[in-house]
């Protein structure tokens, strides 16, 4: 050790040497980093490879100048040092094949590459292995030189190869990288060929430095080339990247410009279909056709909004909105949404949905999961198949759960149906878009979708989506919330109506007709503080209460058992007590038929189900506003005038028979609410209700005021006198009359009279 440190070479020989170790070790350690952030191979490959070489370099060291850094034991350090050499030469042609993407160059070659770096692993192997059991150095020693000619031969002609198979100008770096490795360690072997690694620093001196020395400026060149082109390799992935960037933004906006540019033909195309279907003389034949027209349209539309949301995704615009709510419901409206399209196919369809009414979920990302996914159901299950649908919750996670025979594809197809535009059969409908969109909604919402066969005629889609609030991040989180129901709080009992309690109740009635109790809780706990709520299980109790109770306004599904949304509407508008009831039906996104049916029954407005909260309010009020308008339209008239009102034949031929009752008997001082209610062959109650939504005042008050329209009509036309006219308009007293009058008309009638002659001259 002594005579090493006393020599000026040795001690060069030394500070180079560990120089060109802390240079190794650095380049492996920053390729490694770099392959954490960018997870490509040969990143990989060549941090190991820098690493491997300085610990080569360390033995080496080691054995040769007897520091006994690594071991005393001279046999075991020399077992690991040749079979290093080969490792690190496989290493490095592995690393080359992958650096320069040989294989898209020439695959023959690639290949050939690939089994020349087997076959290293398996020296390195073997070399290991008999130097550790035979600890015969000296002989490994002596014959090593026939291994490495042939191995620095292949290299050379694989270099020369490699150099004219690559088109790309890796292969400069491959080049000059290798003619100084090759060049510099064969020097240094060379050297070193004759001298024995015990035999001191001057045996191994080679002009003032160790030979090693040779070696390791060879390797250090070949690392800096390869690190330069490894540089240039990630500046060529950032422009690709940078182009595929500016080509996806492109592309989005391409998408999101034919989108909107489709939309508005689409738009222009439905709306005159729906005015043509609302006809009453259309044919069935014409009916057919433009409900064809209408079925594509909307599929067309949705493909447009399918694409819009893609391109949402892959632009980073479509975010999460979660609120907290109840998905219960959420769920069934969606199911049951699609129960119509089941019983068209004779599909036998079921459902179990769990109770989750405090959650935290996008309810757009949940319909257009489940939409799709039943859609796809529907699509693909054969005449008389079955469709089951589960939404279980499992501790913070909903598991939905779709399962339809029917399943055609095999266990290696299913990956792919999640890929875009992905069709297994091309003459299957659609363009493999809902199926990737679910899964990319489902990523977003921080869960997964999953495909597999159950047998050889059922395939389930199972969905994992999470349900609290710490999962999602701070800007995924909506601040208004769904709605906060609790089953507690929504509980109530149903009171006993009659007369008395109409007469001081301010509240309009709402009846809510829907037999899944869930869906009527909903709708009770959103219309509870502004209305005196009743509900109904199915169309038959619906009528009933209706008749009995003469609600202001009717809610109701369409689909429910004994009797559907539709027979009940066309009961009520056919019934002159029921006629003048506005009712909203939930109907089913595919249930056109229907729709087209309620229209002809009289149903004042149509809601799509899963129904919009705040969209049934508007809904609801619209309708509150219209009928305000009919009861203003009503006090600026003359007596009886009701011929300006545009109402169905129902409505007419009540005002008909009303206008008869009034004007037979308007005069007569004993004509009393309840002879009218006679009159009109109507309960008191149904008369007052029915009064009081069309012209807003009860029977006893449109008496009254039809009264008072005839007063003024003698007062203008007449020159009876005060008294005599109280008592042609039924009034027993002149003062009551005046009364009356002034309450009415904010003056007496000899004021009015004295005005009215004025404004003539």
């Amino acid at each position: 050790m002594n005579e090493i440190f006393q020599n000026t070479d040795a001690i060069k020989a030394i500070i180079t040497t560990f120089l060109f170790q802390g240079a190794f070790v650095f380049i492996g350690l920053y390729m490694l980093l770099v392959y954490i952030q960018v997870k490509k191979k040969d990143y990989l490959l060549y941090g190991i490879y820098s690493l491997l070489f300085a610990g080569y370099f360390f033995i080496k060291i080691d054995l040769m100048l007897e520091l006994r850094l690594f071991t005393d034991n001279v046999d075991l350090e020399f077992s690991f040092l040749l079979p290093l050499l080969f490792l690190l030469t496989g290493l490095y042609v592995k690393f080359i094949n992958v650096f320069a993407e040989i294989k898209s160059h020439h695959a023959k070659f690639s290949k050939e590459v690939d089994m020349f770096t087997v076959l290293m692993y398996v020296l390195a192997t073997v070399t290991f292995l008999y130097l550790l059991i035979t600890k015969d150095s000296e002989n490994v020693i002596k014959y090593q030189s026939y291994i490495f000619i042939p191995l620095h031969l292949y290299s050379v002609y694989a270099v020369i190869r490699a150099f004219i198979v690559i088109k790309s100008k890796l292969r400069y770096y491959i080049l000059v990288s290798n003619i100084c490795l090759i060049s510099l360690t064969i020097l240094g072997m060379y050297s070193a060929s004759t001298a024995v690694y015990i035999q001191g620093v001057h045996a191994n001196n080679l002009f003032g430095f160790y030979n090693f020395n040779a070696s390791q400026l060879g390797v250090f060149l070949e690392m800096l080339c390869f690190s330069l082109g490894l540089g240039y390799k990630f500046n060529l992935i950032e422009i690709e990247k940078d182009k595929i960037k500016k080509l996806d933004e492109f592309k989005t906006k391409l998408y999101n410009n034919i989108s909107h540019e489709f939309k508005t033909p689409l738009t222009l195309i439905s709306g005159p279909v729906e005015n043509q279907l609302a006809k009453p003389n259309i044919s069935e034949d014409d009916k057919e056709q433009l409900n064809l027209i209408k079925r594509n349209s909307k599929r067309l539309l949705n493909l447009v909004n399918q694409l819009l949301d893609l391109s949402k995704l892959e632009s980073g615009n479509l975010k999460l909105n979660v609120s907290q709510g109840n998905i219960t419901i959420l769920l069934k409206q969606l199911v049951k949404a699609f129960e119509y399209s089941a019983q068209e196919k004779q599909i036998k369809f079921s459902y179990n949905i769990d109770t989750m009414d405090d959650v935290w979920f996008d309810p757009d990302v949940i319909e257009k999961i489940v939409t799709n996914l039943l859609s796809n159901a529907i699509k693909y299950t054969p005449i008389n198949g079955k469709i089951t649908f589960d939404a279980n919750l499992n501790e913070n996670f909903i598991t939905i759960a779709i399962v339809n025979n029917g399943n055609k594809l095999k266990d290696d197809e299913l990956p792919k149906l999640f890929q875009r535009y992905y069709q297994n059969n091309k003459l299957n409908e659609g363009v493999g878009i809902g199926l990737s969109l679910v899964k990319e909604l489902a990523v977003l919402s921080h869960g997964n979708i999953i495909a597999h066969t159950m047998n050889s005629d059922d395939i389930q889609f199972t969905v994992t989506l999470p349900l609290a609030l710490s999962y999602f991040g701070t800007t995924e989180i909506s601040q208004q919330p769904i709605l906060d129901l609790t089953h507690e709080e929504l509980k109530y009992s149903e009171k006993h109506i009659n007369s008395a309690h109409i007469e001081h109740n301010q509240k309009p009635i709402l009846l809510i007709v829907e037999d899944d109790n869930d869906i009527r809780t909903f709708i009770h706990s959103i219309f509870k503080e502004d209305y005196k709520l009743y509900e109904a299980c199915n169309g038959k109790e619906g009528i009933e209460k209706a008749i009995k109770l003469i609600p202001d306004i009717i809610i109701s599904d369409i689909m429910m058992p004994i009797k559907n949304g539709i027979d009940m509407c066309n009961t009520l508008k056919e019934d002159i007590k029921t006629s003048h009831i506005p009712i909203i039906l939930l109907t089913a996104k595919s249930g056109d038929k229907n729709e087209i049916q309620g229209l002809k029954s009289g149903a004042d407005a149509y809601v799509t189900k899963p129904f919009n909260v705040e969209k049934l309010k508007i809904r609801v009020q619209q309708i509150v506003a219209n009928r305000n308008t009919l009861h203003k339209y009503y006090s600026k008239n003359n007596a009886l005038d009701f011929h300006g009102i545009n109402v169905s034949h129902t409505e007419d031929h009540f005002f008909q028979k009303l206008q008869e009752a009034v004007k037979e008997n308007i005069l007569q001082p004993d004509f009393t609410s309840k002879q009218l209610s006679d009159l009109m062959l109507m309960s008191r109650m149904q008369l007052h209700r029915k009064l009081k939504s069309l012209t807003g005042l009860s029977t006893t008050e449109f008496i009254k005021k039809e009264r008072m329209k005839v007063a003024v009509s003698l007062l203008e036309q007449s020159d009876s006198t005060i008294s005599e006219i109280a008592y042609q308009t039924g009034f027993n007293t002149s003062s009551y009359f005046i009364k009356s009058f002034k309450s009415i008309y904010n003056c007496t009638p000899t004021e009015f009279a004295s005005n009215t002659l004025k404004q003539a001259t």
